[in-house]
């Protein structure tokens, strides 16, 4: 189904983003994604999606500012001709309490978290709804059902993401699907040892942790899924349940 169809993954060099560049590769598509700092970490990436036969573009895009946005998609369509989806995936947040949160900081969450995919979605859609239509996944986390107060910028954004991925998929129907994929615990931040990580088992009802596999099974189907827009599959063990 996607064979040949091209896909935009947002923070694709790395992590969760490079699993679901690697997940659309092997479902057939062809790959541009987007990175910031990690610029060995994009060229690694690109040389292991075209070893499985797919073509790709990583752009370097800071997508706090919306002219890089423009340029990247123009880009992508240049190189490839046509956009049949998009993966916003590439997010910012810094621990903080709710007092010591200054504009300087909030502009940069809210540019990066929210603003950002926003003009991904509305430059991307414009050239979806041009080649017959396409599919849209918004990458949300658990801060959208529990608020989080060690990150308050960051919860209010990925809220607002949220919120867009409804909003656009009423206006984008009905040749544009948009949906949201909540991860939990799938992946250890790189800040984090081994004992912090694994204690993450007891705070989900499943008692286990998950994988970038799972979340990978959810893009897969949300690619795929014709009749679903406007909706969210939560990854994360049951953690919300709490």
């Amino acid at each position: 189904m996607w064979k040949d169809k091209v896909i935009i993954i947002t923070g694709g060099a790395h992590r969760l983003g490079k699993a679901m560049a690697f997940r659309a590769a092997e479902l057939g598509a062809h790959v541009a994604f987007t990175y910031h700092a990690s610029s060995e970490q994009a060229q690694q990436t690109c040389q292991e999606i075209e070893a499985l036969g797919r073509k790709t573009l990583a752009i370097r895009c800071d997508q706090a500012k919306p002219d890089e946005i423009q340029t990247t998609i123009a880009q992508v369509v240049e190189h490839f001709g046509r956009i049949d989806g998009l993966v916003n995936s590439a997010s910012y947040f810094v621990q903080t309490d709710l007092f010591d949160v200054d504009p300087q900081g909030w502009d940069r969450v809210m540019a990066i978290n929210i603003r950002g995919p926003f003009f991904f979605t509305q430059c991307a859609a414009k050239h979806m709804l041009e080649d017959g239509g396409g599919v849209i996944i918004n990458m949300i986390d658990e801060s959208v059902i529990k608020p989080s107060p060690e990150y308050p910028d960051h919860s209010i954004a990925k809220a607002g993401l949220w919120s867009l991925t409804r909003l656009s998929a009423l206006r984008l129907a009905p040749k544009i699907r948009v949906n949201a994929i909540l991860p939990g615990a799938v992946l250890k931040p790189p800040d984090w040892d081994d004992a912090r990580w694994a204690a993450l088992k007891n705070q989900n009802p499943l008692r286990k942790l998950g994988s970038p596999e799972d979340v990978c099974q959810a893009l897969e189907y949300l690619l795929c899924a014709d009749f679903v827009t406007g909706q969210m599959i939560v990854v994360e063990g049951g953690a919300t349940l709490y």
